[in-house]
């Protein structure tokens, strides 16, 4: 299995050391270089051409951002993790406008290194697998959240039910209808054939009408619209 290559940018020995320890424990990762400098980065990383790069933001001469930032000028074929101390949004910003992967604060944790790791993986397969994806692996890459099922009826009007009576009405072609002979057709109570009746007349299927000729209290009967 060829391993993805990476190379570590971090002036600081002690996170320099944890990172290159942990990345190359995946058995899947392998640390090419380890730079602690803006310059001696560009030369390593023209050496080595790594798939990944971990990069630290403050560096002694230059910002890793602008490492970044002159690499993508130069269209190069890589992907870039950000491990700082810097918090501040607008850093954060800066640093997902420059397409960054992840984005890991200082002390460094190996358990988020090798999400970071994992996380880089998936995105990989995601996009070597296939010629085209889903909206579903598009929202995962960019971690969107689950999309929350939008209904289409109201609670209390199941879309199924509420089908069936459409198709009751547009077949039979009732006019002056009670709930009545509604929930008698449709095997459910009055109370209940009512309910989507009124959800068909907001819907503009069909009309309200008042029966006076009862002798007694009006009856609500409906009609199918045209």
């Amino acid at each position: 299995m060829t391993k993805t290559t990476v190379m570590v940018l971090e002036d600081d020995i002690r996170a320099s050391y944890t990172l290159e320890s942990t990345i190359n424990q995946h058995p899947q990762f392998s640390v090419v270089a380890v730079s602690e400098s803006y310059a001696d980065a560009l030369l390593q990383f023209n050496a080595f051409k790594p798939d990944l790069v971990f990069v630290d933001i403050t560096l002694p001469d230059g910002s890793g951002l602008a490492l970044i930032r002159e690499l993508r000028a130069q269209n190069v074929s890589c992907s870039f993790i950000m491990t700082t101390a810097e918090r501040e949004a607008a850093t954060v910003e800066q640093a997902v406008q420059l397409g960054v992967m992840d984005y890991l604060v200082k002390p460094i944790r190996m358990s988020r290194v090798n999400q970071a790791l994992e996380d880089y993986l998936k995105y990989r397969r995601t996009l070597t697998t296939a010629a085209t994806v889903d909206q579903n692996d598009i929202d995962q890459l960019f971690r969107k959240s689950p999309a929350t099922p939008i209904r289409s009826t109201p609670k209390g009007i199941d879309a199924t039910t509420l089908a069936n009576l459409k198709q009751i009405l547009l077949d039979e072609q009732l006019q002056d209808f009670s709930a009545d002979d509604i929930g008698k057709k449709m095997n459910v109570s009055r109370i209940t054939a009512r309910r989507y009746l009124e959800f068909l007349e907001t819907e503009g299927m069909i009309k309200l009408v008042l029966n006076y000729k009862t002798g007694g209290r009006p009856q609500r009967l409906y009609q199918l619209l045209h």
